[in-house]
């Protein structure tokens, strides 16, 4: 099964699922229950396995700590970038033109 582009196991997955709570419990669950081979992650959701990881994970899930950590990195610096877009397109606009 592939976690946020990381290959788990079923029981991997389960463990995950015991770290965590509510809805993304069910899901990670529903996931192993229904043999996806693939389990799509919101930032929000990555976000909140992070948070559990980050004290000591097991040794299963530190690959998806680190994955987690480094796509959340990327995502963020993908947002600075459009907003430092967006200001320069607003500087560059003529004055009393809006978009």
């Amino acid at each position: 099964m592939i976690v946020a582009g990381t290959t788990l196991r079923p029981d991997q997955v389960r463990v995950l699922a015991g770290m965590v709570d509510g809805e993304l419990a069910a899901k990670l669950e529903r996931a192993v229950t229904n043999k996806n081979s693939i389990v799509a992650l919101t930032v929000a959701e990555r976000e909140r396995i992070v948070s559990v990881l980050a004290s000591e994970p097991p040794s299963a899930l530190v690959e998806l700590h680190d994955v987690l950590v480094k796509q959340l990195a990327q995502q963020k610096r993908r947002e600075a970038q459009d907003m430092q877009t967006k200001r320069n397109q607003e500087r560059a606009r003529p004055e009393g033109e809006s978009a």
